[in-house]
């Protein structure tokens, strides 16, 4: 029978949309695609709509879905008429395929998707197209078919978040007036699925102490409805993390920069000016001179292990870098001394800058009429208008200086 050969498909240009700014600020964003039916003939729809809608779990899923909104619906195919702004493609014999273009925009305030062991914001979308004639076509006369897609945010590239987000992280705390951290990066970005590379200082302020381990850590904070719809609880946990001890015996004493301490499986390597000084029958090496620690951390892909950012939502969730030290003080006590930095967790950008045409590059633009060139003369100079005082004697325009963002990081230093 025919029906049982027809195939209906969404095809997604992108299957993740990212919405740039705030929820207040952000601009719509647009799905495209294409809506494929696989049949051996050409056939023709009384409708044909898309729809995203939150996506559903499973009720034998523990997780919790927070559906927030009504369905957001693109209508193709109305009374057997396309819409204007749809393009269909013909049957194509060969390969038995039919096709319809379609584009859809999404409001800039929709949630982020969520996928957390307890709580999910999750969509999906579904095009559902009914033929024309049903006793001839398919059962019930309808066909139907969905796709996942998520929904990301990125800040946008005025705003003063973007303006920290892209500074260097720099973050520095004195320990008992002993040992002076320091934790460096690049960046306060970091993408999922990739290794963000961080640098530790330790410097002694104080003698007698000694390092026995240091390292790396990630550590995600979320808050919101996680385990109940009218209640709002928080939760923090460790989604990456590189630690590695030094020894002296570990110590290559031969490179010409300095003794230097690695471990390929923890991603985490030592480094020192001078060799320290060996102390025996004690574990780990003297703090006296800066230990430089490299660090690369492995970020998990997102929605398995880690979560974006999300500032405003139902789910909360925000990020920091942990520099982490197990110091051995005068007295033989342990102290695990950790110096923490807010981080940004981040999808990469899948759209490049605008490149937008002047105005007389278009062919739909003519130029009615032109003003006289002003001439930076001595005597068009005194002609200038009140508002023109910001040329100075070489003509030139001084322009007012942008806006400067004032932030506040906290590093909080502690042992335990």
């Amino acid at each position: 029978m025919l029906f049982n050969k027809s195939k209906l498909e969404v095809i997604l240009d992108s299957s993740d949309v990212v919405l740039y700014g705030s929820p207040r600020e952000a601009r719509f964003a647009e799905i495209s695609g294409r809506v494929v039916l696989t049949t051996k003939l050409a056939q023709s729809a009384s409708s044909l709509i898309v729809r995203l809608r939150p996506k559903y779990q499973n009720s034998f899923n523990p997780v919790l879905s927070i559906l927030w909104m009504s369905d957001i619906t693109y209508t193709i195919i109305k009374d057997g008429r396309i819409d204007d702004a749809s393009v269909e493609i013909p049957h194509d014999s060969s390969t038995g395929q039919q096709q319809w273009r379609f584009a859809m925009a999404i409001p800039g305030n929709i949630f982020e998707t969520v996928y957390t062991p307890n709580v999910s914001i999750a969509y999906e979308l579904v095009a559902e197209m009914r033929a024309t004639s049903v006793s001839r076509w398919v059962p019930f006369g309808k066909l139907a078919h969905s796709v996942p897609i998520c929904i990301k945010r990125l800040p946008a590239s005025d705003s003063a978040w973007a303006t920290i987000a892209n500074e260097p992280m720099y973050a520095s705390a004195v320990w008992r007036n002993s040992v002076e951290m320091t934790a460096i990066a690049g960046s306060r970005v970091m993408h999922d699925a990739q290794s963000f590379e961080v640098t530790g200082v330790v410097r002694p302020l104080h003698k007698g102490m000694r390092l026995l381990c240091a390292g790396f850590e990630i550590r995600e904070s979320l808050e919101g409805n996680l385990r109940c719809p009218t209640q709002e609880t928080s939760q923090r946990s460790t989604v990456a993390k590189c630690l590695c001890e030094i020894t002296t015996a570990s110590l290559d004493p031969a490179r010409s920069s300095g003794p230097v301490s690695s471990d390929a499986s923890s991603g985490v390597r030592f480094k020192m000016e001078y060799p320290p000084a060996s102390i025996p029958h004690r574990t780990g090496v003297a703090i006296d001179q800066e230990i430089q620690v490299f660090g690369a951390v492995n970020v998990p892909r997102a929605y398995t292990e880690i979560q974006y950012d999300i500032a405003t939502g139902p789910i909360r969730v925000s990020h920091e870098l942990v520099f982490s030290a197990s110091i051995v003080d005068e007295h033989g006590q342990v102290h695990n001394v950790r110096l923490s930095s807010g981080i940004y967790v981040l999808p990469k950008p899948t759209q490049a800058p605008l490149d937008l045409p002047r105005y007389e590059h278009s062919d739909k633009d003519i130029l009615l009429a032109a003003g006289r060139r002003w001439s930076l003369g001595s005597s068009a100079v005194a002609c200038l208008p009140s508002w023109a005082g910001s040329i100075d004697a070489q003509h030139t325009c001084q322009d007012s200086p942008p806006p400067a963002y004032s932030y506040a990081i906290t590093t909080a230093i502690s042992s335990s």
